[in-house]
């Protein structure tokens, strides 16, 4: 492991994230890069939030409009793991609502 990545793993775990393989975690490193500097595990947690895709997408459009920086391209891989790991049981992220 790289130190770059171990680094990314340290401060994933900051949001109670779990990471099962690096492959999927583009999105993680979204969340890092744009939502750690409101979110940690003792400021503004994300750990007990579990949201459909349709309002994750609400919330980061209301995050957008409080002044985060969420390239648009980067949205979808963003929506996804959020889904993924906070999202209603039995969700995969894809196409849901």
């Amino acid at each position: 492991m790289e130190a770059k990545e171990a680094v990314l793993l340290v401060g994933l775990s900051l949001f109670g994230f779990t990471t099962p393989g690096l492959a999927a975690d583009d999105g993680a490193k979204i969340l890092a890069e744009v939502c750690a500097e409101c979110h940690t595990a003792k400021k503004n947690p994300l750990d007990k939030i579990n949201l459909t895709r349709g309002e994750w997408r609400d919330t980061l459009d209301r995050m957008v409009g409080y002044g985060a920086e969420i390239p648009k391209g980067k949205i979808p891989e963003l929506l996804d793991y959020l889904v993924k790991t906070h999202g209603p049981a039995g969700t995969t992220g894809k196409g849901e609502n």
